[in-house]
């Protein structure tokens, strides 16, 4: 296959994209151009809401934002525990949890934490990213005041003698040297839109335009469909609708790459965007764009389509009687008959919904399929995920919330039960069968708050979760003193990191550790496995007494 037959092929795949990002719009349309086009409107009226709600909140995110995470042990996750290691004792640890603060202003990156065993505080960390010098800098009060530096390249640094060992020419030493510049260019330019990633997103206005010019575009260059009545039925569930279907030649597909092309070199939109880009990313985008799209229109110069002008896809969709887009389906034709690689069906009748939802390449395919009530815009169902035709996964959704006014807001919201299959096509037995997920998830854009709880079930019961939150912060967070970061610790610096790791004090820590509840006996045998290091350590260097910790408990524990 040439160059040329590989592009349209591409092109082909982005139409599908292009006709299926807006699956479930209501329109009212009498022609298959005028239902994409509708659907196109609606979705990027939904998206521009969305997309506001984003910006609007990116400034206050990066003045203060929040997070927890926190791993929850059950009373069966302990026992499990337990017989892993041997018959060790669990009853005493319920949760560890991390509470983060962060923020973020003018390229430095600022992070309060604190690290709790069953709820009770164990210690705390500070954090302080330089994004312009890639230097990270960090701080655990309760094992010492003094802070580490930690530069983010300098594991990739060599000197003039490494680089004599390591490379038997000085055009190879000379080539690494060129590689690492270019390679901590790029890391700063990483880092630099980390930082702030509002200098890298577009606004509303310019997106939402792309998104229709472009859309209109490939659409007005499809062919007109045909239509005919035909009910839309998954797993018992039946809707009427009308079927518009129309295929893709080669020629539609040379017409939407010379129009897309053409229009794209001359967008203003577009050339604005790839400059900003270019701008903050000290990059060549819109060259690199420019020459692209030249090429690629020099290649289509001159297509002959008068021996043959052969379909490559065909594409159907359904819309009910109220004008909402009910289904879709992308098929690849061959000389035998189109076969479906992508297909999204989803009738509704009475409060009952059906879902089919299937990529199918061939040789793989992964198929969503199930059934639901909907009550108060709330969904409750059972669906089942199969790979490669071998049912594999069943998912019951409860209370999953339906936003029928702009799917792109809470359209995930609610809790999903998974649970593992038994393949019936194999006597083997599934050992993940006895397990399953609870996957919890709440999501408030309009506030910036949202939470996920992932359980691990065993037999039924609950075994571990792992919980996520986050939402804007109440302050900023202060960066540390510009006297405090001068005075850190280079880890880079092996002597000075031995230094800074022999006079660690971990007695704040661990009697925190008592206090939350951990047994005496196992923070003692935590104590003689530090020394046992600290002593295998220091006898290699031949200096043992710089190398055992100070404290209190080491003592006691000798």
């Amino acid at each position: 296959m040439n160059r040329t037959k590989m592009l349209k092929k591409a092109a082909a795949l982005t139409v599908a994209s292009t006709v299926l990002f807006s699956t479930s719009s209501s329109v009212l349309a009498a022609s298959y151009q005028e239902v994409e086009k509708a659907a196109l409107t609606q979705a990027v009226k939904g998206f521009s809401s969305y997309w506001d709600t984003v910006l609007s909140q990116q400034e206050k995110a990066l003045a203060g934002s929040k997070a927890n995470m926190s791993l929850t042990l059950e009373d069966g996750g302990k026992a499990l525990l337990s017989a892993i290691s041997g018959g060790m004792d669990f009853s005493w640890l319920n949760s560890l949890s991390m509470d983060m603060a962060v923020s973020m202003a003018e390229g430095k990156e600022m992070m309060n934490a604190e690290v709790l065993l069953n709820d009770s505080s164990l210690c705390s960390m500070n954090m302080y990213m330089d994004m312009a010098e890639l230097i990270e800098y960090m701080q655990v009060p309760e094992l010492s005041e003094t802070w580490l530096k930690i530069p983010l390249l300098a594991s990739m640094e060599m000197s003039e003698e490494a680089m004599a060992d390591s490379f038997e020419s000085e055009e190879e030493a000379q080539a690494y040297q060129q590689y690492m510049e270019k390679y901590e260019a790029s890391m700063q330019n990483l880092y630099k839109v980390l930082g702030d990633m509002t200098s890298v997103y577009p606004d509303t206005e310019t997106l939402t335009t792309l998104m229709e010019r472009y859309g209109n575009l490939v659409i007005d260059n499809l062919s007109e469909a045909s239509s005919a009545e035909e009910a839309l039925s998954v797993e018992g569930v039946s809707e009427d609708c009308t079927v518009y279907e129309t295929s893709i030649k080669e020629s539609n597909l040379t017409d939407i790459m010379n129009g897309v092309l053409k229009t794209a070199k001359e967008d203003q939109e577009l050339k604005g965007l790839l400059e900003k880009w270019d701008e903050v990313g000290n990059t060549d985008l819109y060259d690199q764009f420019q020459k692209g799209a030249d090429d690629l229109l020099a290649e289509l110069e001159g297509e002959d389509y008068s021996e043959e002008n052969s379909e490559m896809f065909l594409y159907r969709v359904w819309v009910n009687a109220d004008g909402k887009i009910k289904g879709r389906e992308i098929s690849i034709a061959d000389d035998v008959e189109p076969y479906p690689i992508l297909t999204w069906k989803s009738p509704s009748a009475d409060g009952s919904s059906a879902l089919l939802a299937e990529l199918d390449l061939g040789t793989e395919s992964i198929t969503l399929t199930g059934s639901g009530q909907t009550t108060d815009n709330l969904l409750n169902g059972e669906y089942v995920l199969a790979i490669n035709d071998i049912k594999t996964i069943a998912v019951q959704a409860q209370n999953v919330t339906v936003n029928k006014e702009n799917p792109w807001k809470g359209v995930f919201e609610g809790t999903y039960n998974l649970s593992f299959l038994q393949d019936t096509t194999s006597e083997e037995q599934n050992p993940l069968a006895a397990f399953g997920l609870t996957l919890y998830v709440l999501s408030d854009m309009d506030n910036y708050e949202s939470q996920i709880d992932l359980t691990v079930t065993g037999s039924g019961a609950a075994l571990v979760t792992l919980s996520v939150t986050s939402g804007f912060a109440e302050a900023s967070v202060e960066a540390p003193d510009a006297a405090a970061l001068e005075s850190a610790i280079d880890i880079s610096n092996e002597e000075a990191g031995a230094a800074y790791t022999a006079n660690l004090d971990v007695n704040t820590i661990l009697n925190n550790a008592v206090a939350a509840g951990m047994p005496e006996e196992l923070v003692t045998a935590i104590v003689q496995s530090m020394m046992a290091s600290a002593e295998g350590a220091a006898s290699e260097e031949g200096n043992t007494e710089e190398m055992l910790p100070e404290t209190e408990t080491a003592d006691a524990a000798a």
